[in-house]
């Protein structure tokens, strides 16, 4: 973004730019979307689009971290209210959940989620959101259930967050029959993943 809003209205305009580029994601090609479809969308001037984003793509890249930190502050309640499962297999599967629920209801979440690319378009190769999000879980997951073993912990969220992302970008694809076992082989090689550094070690 070109500037942060500082009062109530140029946070709501910025919404309303985001929110208007989210729906226009869920019905066309990054391609097809214009700087002008976005604010007739929006509801704004075009002045007021420029005074916060230089192009599209920055909308994008601001809706995709908007989309991950609205996941992990949703996650991180489920720690900070103590709504976490009290074993780490099981809060795996919460934080999952959440995952999946934001797929299925928040717009253009689908579309934009923890990778650095949009339909092979790059964003920000200088802003890294599968680290930032890994960094993240560790810490909130690490706080709550110790760290064990000798695999690096922050490459190992790392890795389970872009190997998650990857099948149910998967799942989404496949027929309705076959969704079931993507979402399964997701969830077993997350546990093994993650268990080489949450699960205690026998003596």
């Amino acid at each position: 973004m070109r500037r942060q809003p500082v009062q109530q209205r140029g946070a709501a305009t910025v919404s309303a730019i985001l929110d208007a580029c989210a729906s226009l994601l869920n019905e066309y090609d990054y391609d097809d979307i214009t700087t002008a479809r976005i604010v007739d969308v929006a509801g704004v001037p075009i002045g007021s689009f420029y005074q916060y984003f230089s192009d599209k793509r920055s909308v994008v890249h601001a809706l995709a971290l908007r989309g991950m930190e609205n996941y992990l502050r949703e996650v991180e309640e489920l720690f900070t209210e103590d709504l976490i499962a009290d074993t780490w297999r099981e809060a795996t599967r919460q934080v999952v959940a959440v995952y999946t629920r934001m797929l299925a209801d928040v717009p253009g979440f689908g579309r934009v989620r923890f990778s650095d690319m949009l339909d092979s378009h790059r964003l920000d190769s200088s802003v890294d959101q599968y680290e930032l999000m890994a960094e993240r879980l560790a810490e909130m997951f690490v706080g709550r259930f110790g760290a064990h073993g000798d695999a690096p912990v922050v490459l190992t969220f790392r890795i389970a967050v872009q190997t998650a992302d990857a099948l149910f970008k998967l799942a989404e694809r496949v027929d309705e029959d076959d969704r079931a076992h993507v979402v399964g082989t997701a969830d077993e090689l997350l546990t093994g993943m993650l268990g080489s550094v949450l699960e205690p070690q026998r003596p």
